[in-house]
């Protein structure tokens, strides 16, 4: 029995970690470096220096891992979330092929004793956190002029541990975790194929409510473009800006629905529940938080509820997936609808400038509850449907509940009489 893994294949799954790591950098760097050189070309009218580039570019990878960034005398803490969701897909993609590389390097090697695999493993999980958030927070403090708040640091934190999560069950399962163990494979499959069904749905929904709202508020979005020089123009490059802040606006949309709303700054919020007069800048999709809503709006949370119910009751066998995993896999699947949007939350929010946005976005600490509370009402409603409909069909589908264990042969006469006895 090994006492820790061979020293070669503990180097190898080190220095693959690197490995993976230096693969990353190799992609983020170059493109912060290319968007901040963007920048300074569009700024060139303000004669800054070259020496502006760096700082920009690692100021903009801080800022998508989280980080609060000062620059140009404002305050950015709000990430550009379709960015991070791109850099968080590159780190969860990056730690399953070290996982699954790990693990058939320690099969090569013999490693088959489990202690001796998770030494290894999490050595290669510390080495590559370690070589990935030691240089970004080094370069976005003494290059980029990033400041390490808390909230900053703990959104660092958390991007890292979800994705390095993430990787790791879609490479190995929960079959390695000790403390999930209890929770059975299939019922675990089940939770994590109802979870996809609700984060697409969830998408569907926000995209409904959102372009509901465009349409009901036209005049005033159209109306927000008009202060600029080249309304075209504008529009063009502030819906390139919303599509940077997508996955963002998209839970915001979920919070409004569910009633924890939108905070402006100080302590105004616009929800479905009660609206605002807070000035925001002429950005269009900010146009729908202000001014009054109709009286049908206080029914947004329905559609969350809806959601939940669609998701568990669509199709025949997804309908019997829900009710084989029963309320062990709804709740397997609420609680990780309730880190994703917990995750979504906490880069949804923050500071991007003056003028109701120094601090926006929906409540890290209420909106992913209440969105996960309305949903976990249609996930239920929907188990009590598929369980009531099956006790309904019950007694037409199945004749033993008339005639007992022998109803099988029940009509046919060779049952009854016999093959050779005449009739």
């Amino acid at each position: 029995m090994h006492t820790s893994p061979h020293p070669q294949f503990l180097r190898r799954t080190v220095f693959a970690a690197f490995l993976e790591v230096v693969k990353i950098d190799l992609i983020v760097v170059p493109v912060a470096f290319v968007a901040a050189t963007v920048f300074w070309i569009v700024g060139l009218g303000s004669q800054l220096p070259y020496s502006v580039i760096p700082e920009w570019a690692f100021a903009l990878w801080a800022a998508v891992s989280g980080l609060s960034v000062s620059t140009l005398g404002f305050d950015f803490s709000l990430a550009p979330s379709l960015v991070t969701l791109g850099l968080w897909f590159l780190v969860a993609a990056a730690v399953r092929r070290l996982i699954a590389g790990c693990a058939a390097g320690g099969a090569d090697d013999g490693e088959d004793v489990p202690g001796d695999w998770w030494k290894a493993a999490a050595a290669a999980l510390a080495t590559f956190v370690l070589a990935y958030a030691g240089p970004l927070l080094a370069l976005a403090v003494l290059v980029g002029e990033a400041t390490v708040t808390p909230l900053g640091f703990g959104r660092l934190f958390l991007f890292l541990v979800s994705a390095v999560a993430f990787g790791f069950f879609r490479a190995r399962g929960i079959g390695d975790i000790p403390g999930l163990r209890v929770i059975d494979d299939e019922i675990w499959d089940i939770g994590t194929r109802l979870v996809r069904r609700l984060l697409w749905g969830a998408l569907a929904a926000s995209l409904i409510v959102l372009a509901a709202g465009l349409v009901l508020r036209r005049h005033d979005v159209a109306e927000s473009l008009q202060v600029y020089s080249s309304p075209v123009a504008a529009g063009v490059g502030l819906l390139i800006v919303q599509l940077l802040f997508a996955p963002g606006i998209l839970y915001s949309v979920l919070s409004w629905s569910a009633g924890t709303g939108v905070g402006l700054g100080g302590s105004a919020s616009s929800s479905a529940f009660h609206s605002t007069t807070s000035p925001l800048p002429d950005v269009p999709v900010l146009q729908l938080l202000t001014g009054d809503y109709p009286a049908w709006t206080v029914a947004a949370p329905a559609l969350l509820i809806l959601l939940g119910l669609l998701s568990t009751i669509l199709g025949r066998a997804r309908a019997a997936e829900v009710r084989e995993g029963a309320w062990t896999g709804i709740g397997v699947a609420a609680v990780l609808v309730f880190v994703c949007f917990e995750v979504l939350a906490l880069f949804s929010s923050g500071a991007l400038g003056p003028l109701g946005l120094s601090d926006f976005g929906p409540s890290p600490l209420t909106s992913a509850v209440a969105v996960t509370a309305w949903i976990g009402v249609g996930m239920a409603i929907g188990l009590l449907l598929i369980r009531l409909s099956a006790l309904q069909a019950e007694p037409q589908d199945d004749d033993s509940v008339f005639f007992g264990e022998d109803a099988e042969g029940y009509g046919d006469d060779s049952a009854r009489f016999g093959e050779d006895e005449p009739r």
